[in-house]
C-alpha cells in the first residue's frame, strides 16, 4: 500500500487523538557555525562602497573635532558601528560577538561539553532568551529546568536584550561552579530561582527501547553530533535483533546539530542519490544535498514524532522523509529554524555570525519561520500522563503492518 494512502487512512483511524496545534511560540535554537579562517575581509577604507563612506567620514570628523576626542574609546566606536550594521539587517540569526565572549564552545557537536546541559533560544519578541530543551540527565534537567522556561536573569543580571550567544557565554562556566537562573514558567505567576551546578555534559544522542506490549522500537534522537549516526546504527541493530517490526523515531525537543550527521541518518532509510534538501544563498546559488550509498534500513516501517521544539536538523530529517513518502510524521508544527549560519573571526579577536543560505525540503518547502506541518496533528495535553503522540504512532504502525 502506498504511503499516501496510508497517510489518508491514518487520519481517520486516529482522529480521536487529534488536537489542532498552534505554530511554535519560540524562536532560534543555538546552531553550529563555521569559522573559516581562510576568508579575508575586503581592503578599505579607500575602496569603500560610496554608501558606506559615511562611516569613515563620521569617524574622521569625531577624531578631529569632537570635544572629547582625546578620551574616545576607538574599540567601542568600532564595536558600536558593527552592532549597528547587524541591527539594520534585522536578522535574528546574525550578530557581533565581543572578544571576551568569542570562545563559544562548539564541543556539544563532538558529543560532550561543559555547562548546565540546556539549549537556549530567542523569545519571539527578541527581548529574552528561553530554554528550548534541557538535555536528558543533565544538571539543568535534574535542577528542574523545563522546556519553554523564559530566562529573566542569570546570577541576578537582567537578560532583557540578550542574544542567544550572550546567554550561552554567561550560563556556561567552570566545571563544578554554580549558576542561578531566574525563570518565568508557563502556568506560574511567580518567578522561579533555579541554582544549577555546572558539569561535564556527555551527550549520547540516541537512546532506544522496546515499546511495552508492542513489537516496535522507540528510538529517541536528542541532537545530531559526530557520533549520532554510529549510535543510531547500534540502536537499529539491537532493536532488529530484538524482533522489532517497526520503529518510532522520536525527534521531539531535538534542537538540531551537525547537518552531515543528519544526511548520514536520512541515507540509512532511503536509496542513494535522492534529494534530501537544498539550500539557496544570497546570490541564488543552489546546493543540493543527496543521500549517500548507505540505505541499509529502507524497508522497516517507521513513524517520526515531532513537536514545537523540534528544530533545525530534526526539521531537515522529518521534512526529507515526509516529502519522499518514507515516513509518516506525527505531532505538532515544528520550530522553524532552517537557515545556514557561519562565523568569522575579526582582527580584534571578536567575531561575527550571520546567515548565508536557507534550507528547503525536497519538495521546496521553506523551513525558516514556517516550520513543518506533520501529516497527522496530535498535541499532548498539559498535565496529561498519556503520551497521545506515541499512541498515535503505535496506531500508525499497526495500520502499516496489517
Amino acid at each position: 500500500m502506498s504511503i499516501n494512502k496510508i497517510k489518508s487512512l491514518t487520519i481517520s483511524l486516529i482522529i480521536s487523538l487529534v488536537v489542532v496545534s498552534c505554530s511554535a511560540e519560540i524562536e532560534e535554537p543555538l546552531f553550529p557555525v563555521v569559522d573559516d579562517t581562510n576568508a579575508l575581509p575586503q581592503p578599505s577604507p579607500r575602496e569603500l562602497d560610496q554608501d558606506l563612506m559615511i562611516i569613515w567620514e563620521t569617524y574622521s570628523y569625531l577624531a578631529r573635532e569632537f570635544v572629547g576626542r582625546n578620551e574616545m574609546d576607538k574599540a567601542k566606536l568600532a564595536e558600536g558601528a558593527v552592532n549597528g550594521m547587524f541591527e539594520a539587517l534585522n536578522d535574528r540569526h546574525s550578530g557581533y560577538i565581543p572578544p571576551d565572549r568569542f570562545n563559544i564552545d562548539q564541543t556539544a557537536f563532538q558529543g560532550k561539553f561543559y555547562g548546565i546541559g540546556a539549549t537556549v533560544g530567542q523569545t519571539k519578541d527578541g527581548l529574552r532568551v528561553l530554554i528550548v530543551a534541557p538535555i536528558a540527565g543533565s544538571p539543568a534537567e535534574e535542577a528542574g529546568i523545563k522546556a519553554g522556561d523564559i530566562i529573566m536573569s542569570v546570577d541576578g543580571d537582567d537578560t532583557e536584550g540578550w542574544t542567544v550567544l550572550d546567554a550561552v557565554n554567561r550560563i556556561r562556566g567552570q566545571l563544578g561552579t554554580n549558576v542561578t537562573l531566574t525563570v518565568q514558567r508557563i502556568g506560574e505567576s511567580e518567578l522561579i530561582d533555579v541554582t544549577i551546578k555546572r558539569g561535564e555534559i556527555k551527550l549520547p544522542s540516541v537512546t532506544s527501547k522496546m515499546i511495552t506490549d508492542e513489537e516496535y522500537a522507540h528510538i529517541k534522537v536528542t541532537s545530531f553530533t559526530k557520533e549520532t549516526h554510529a549510535e543510531l546504527l547500534v540502536a537499529l541493530q539491537e532493536m532488529e535483533s530484538g524482533g522489532a517490526k517497526g520503529i518510532v523515531v522520536d525527534l521531539r525537543e531535538n534542537p538540531g546539530g551537525l547537518l552531515m550527521s543528519v544526511v548520514d541518518i536520512i541515507s540509512e532509510f532511503i536509496p542513494k542519490n535522492e534529494l534530501i534538501l537544498y539550500e539557496l544563498d544570497g546570490n541564488g546559488y543552489r546546493k543540493n544535498w543527496l543521500s549517500k550509498d548507505l540505505g541499509n534500513h529502507q524497508e522497516i516501517p517507521m513513524v517520526i514524532l515531532v513537536n514545537e521544539f523540534s528544530a533545525s536538523g530534526s526539521e531537515v530529517l522529518a521534512g526529507a522523509l515526509q516529502d519522499l513518502d518514507r515516513a509518516v510524521v506525527i505531532g505538532e508544527t515544528t520550530f522553524g529554524k532552517g537557515s545556514v549560519g557561519i562565523q568569522r573571526r575579526l582582527s580584534n579577536e571578536g567575531g561575527i555570525y550571520y546567515t548565508v543560505a536557507k534550507w528547503f525540503t525536497p519538495k521546496g518547502r521553506v523551513i525558516e519561520e514556517n516550520g513543518l506541518e506533520p501529516d497527522v496533528v496530535v498535541k499532548n495535553k498539559a498535565n496529561e500522563t498519556d503520551d497521545l503522540q506515541m499512541m498515535a504512532a503505535i496506531t500508525q504502525l499497526d495500520f502499516q503492518l496489517k
